[in-house]
């Protein structure tokens, strides 16, 4: 792996960070079946591959290499074969036929998020309606609504824009980590710095320093929001004790579906957009180097 790459397991909605993966043991206890999704990463936060497993209890070994990025589970249980089923499937139309005859199995709901986005809302809409009412307790099932609700508001023209500078930003519905909702309009009247990013994002670590120090300095007179890619609530509401409660005191928003992320094509973290006391975008950047943050907003001329 490279020196500026990294791996990151989820596991149980906590993340871990393998230092060596030749020898790396983790201790996790499963309950009748659980996913594992392992992310390769540049150390700023873009994702360069994901693969997921599913593991029953027992210990299971992971095999293969990250350059390539080819890795394999050991032993293969039922919920892995029949996920390697569908990755073997050779269409969309193949896939969505054996998840469609499976829908109540965890591993086809799963499976039905990962294409949900290719879908239309309505075939969508009509596969969730088929799913037996013992899976609707099921935080994949919940996933599987918000990602019906994302798919309608995207087939709206005027949600599937991304922002542009000089127009008002993408409007949003998120909650904190109160369980509040939290809304563009609820921002307008002071400038806002909105930055993406997702627990377990190692630049988006480095960059907080620097964020508390905008936000001291500028309390009052700017908003701070952080828009959190994370898969699950547990994810967001738990993510490094250390810095959160140390550095983190402005608005935390989870964007379970990635909406506002996936309208505004982030696809690298810590991405910033700055917005003026109308909610209208006047910039969008990445990080490179010290004091950018900073620079940025000195231009505001807030004092």
């Amino acid at each position: 792996m490279k020196k500026n790459e990294t791996c990151l397991f989820y596991i149980g909605g906590q993340q871990y960070f393998p230092r060596d993966l030749s020898k790396e043991r983790i201790d996790f206890k499963a309950g009748t079946v659980e996913q594992i999704s392992l992310r390769k990463l540049t150390k700023r936060g873009r994702v360069l591959g994901i693969k997921d497993f599913w593991i029953v209890p027992g210990e299971s070994t992971f095999t293969g290499t990250l350059d390539p990025f080819h890795v394999e589970l050991d032993p293969i249980n039922e919920y892995q074969s029949f996920q390697n089923e569908i990755n073997n499937a050779i269409s969309l139309s193949n896939k969505l036929e054996i998840i469609e005859s499976n829908l109540e199995n965890i591993v086809s709901l799963s499976n039905l998020i990962t294409i949900s986005s290719k879908l239309e809302s309505e075939k969508l809409e009509a596969l969730i309606e088929q799913i037996p009412p013992s899976m609707h307790q099921n935080q994949i099932y919940l996933q599987l609504e918000d990602e019906l609700l994302k798919n309608k508001l995207l087939e709206n023209e005027e949600v599937l824009t991304k922002s542009k500078k000089g127009e008002v930003f993408t409007a949003f519905e998120l909650e904190n980590k109160d369980g509040e909702i939290v809304t563009l309009e609820d921002l307008k009247g002071k400038p806002t710095l909105i930055e993406f990013t997702f627990t377990g994002c190692a630049g988006c670590v480095k960059i907080l320093p620097e964020l508390r120090e905008v936000y001291d300095q500028y309390e009052g007179k700017l908003n701070i929001v952080s828009i959190y890619s994370d898969k699950t609530r547990k994810s967001f509401e738990n993510n490094n004790p250390v810095y959160k409660k140390e550095l983190v005191i402005w608005t935390s928003l989870w964007d379970p579906t990635d909406f506002v992320s996936r309208v505004n094509q982030i696809n690298t973290y810590p991405t910033f957009i700055l917005l003026n006391e109308h909610g209208e975008m006047i910039d969008k950047f990445l990080i490179i180097g010290n004091g950018k943050v900073k620079r940025k907003i000195a231009a505001l001329n807030l004092d």
